[in-house]
């Protein structure tokens, strides 16, 4: 074997140069390479081969596809939208339309619901009419079966007993069967007053609900519980005060009427404030002023504001006072 180690040439280290340094490495006569020189021939090759990757050519038409694309993208679209031109790209073009599609759907599905709420609503109102018609026939049947045994009351039992006793047979089975169906009819009375009775009452729970809502949308503050609690305590006084019976009261429902019940609270111990603030105005001592002297600096028109103040007890003119105290 030939002890001479054939240097490496500059092209890519493959598997018989790598092969072939290796054997000349472990070699006991071979001039030894360190381990550093042989690293750094390992290394160069390596970076060689990336700077070929890099300086590869880019594949045809590559570029030009990404142009077009991002041109086709830019690419301006006209459209009218409630009489109105718009230009989009074909990209907002493409959103607006998934955004219409879900608004769309949104769409499609509230209508559904109210849809379906309404034909509820709908069979609701006709079972009731339906229950309502069925009630008021009982009722006229029961007076009619009622009728008719009153008048078997008036039979001489036992006169008809000993001279018919067949018809007498024939009259204690209809009375005992006009008894059952009189028994039946109010039962079916009673089953159809309790269905009333829980009808009405969710009924007033969704209104009491709805009501409820509409409040809170007008009084924010309301979603405090315990400032609700609190004003709803003082207009409930302030209406017992104002003349209105406590079964009226306890008994409103509609939100308009609390919301007025308020604003006449309001209003009433506003007033009561600005009656109580012109009566300290007035008793205020006015001063005198010499003839021929000016008002002071310091008045700027209080006196006047006072005046105007006593004579008309007018929120107004009390606010145009304090202001002058500022």
């Amino acid at each position: 074997m030939d002890n001479q180690v054939t240097e490496p040439t500059s092209s890519a280290l493959n598997v018989d140069g790598a092969a072939q340094a290796m054997g000349a490495f472990l070699e006991p006569q071979a001039h030894e390479k360190s381990a550093q020189a042989l690293e750094r021939e390992v290394l160069d090759d390596l970076s060689g081969r990336r700077d070929r990757s890099d300086t590869l050519p880019a594949e045809p038409g590559s570029e030009d596809a990404e142009q077009d694309l991002y041109a086709r993208e830019k690419e301006a679209v006209t459209i009218v939208v409630d009489g109105k031109t718009v230009n989009l790209s074909k990209a907002e073009l493409a959103d607006a339309y998934k955004n219409g599609l879900r608004q769309s759907d949104y769409t499609r599905k509230t209508m559904e619901v109210a849809e379906q709420r309404k034909a509820a609503e709908a069979e609701i109102h006709r079972a009731s009419q339906e229950r309502h018609e069925y009630a008021s026939n009982l009722q006229k049947m029961a007076a009619q079966i009622e009728g008719a045994l009153n008048q078997q009351q008036q039979i001489d039992w036992e006169h008809l007993l000993d001279n018919n006793p067949a018809e007498y047979l024939k009259q204690q089975h209809l009375y005992q069967r006009r008894q059952a169906a009189y028994q039946k009819n109010m039962q079916q009375q009673q089953r159809l007053a309790h269905i009333a009775q829980a009808e009405q009452a969710n009924h007033l729970e969704s209104v009491l609900h709805t009501q409820q809502e509409e409040l809170l949308a007008k009084l924010p503050d309301w979603k405090d519980s315990r400032k609700a609690e609190a004003e709803s305590k003082a207009i409930r006084q302030y209406l017992l005060e104002q003349g209105f019976e406590h079964q009226l009261v306890d008994s409103i429902a509609d939100h308009k009427a609390v919301l007025l019940g308020r604003k006449a609270m309001l209003y009433d111990a506003m007033m009561a404030k600005a009656n109580a603030a012109a009566k300290r105005v007035t008793s205020i001592p006015q001063k005198v002023i010499r003839p021929g002297v000016g008002e002071s600096p310091g008045g700027d028109g209080r006196q006047a504001a006072m005046q105007r103040l006593a004579k008309s007890g007018r929120v107004e003119d009390a606010a145009s006072l304090f202001a002058k105290f500022i």
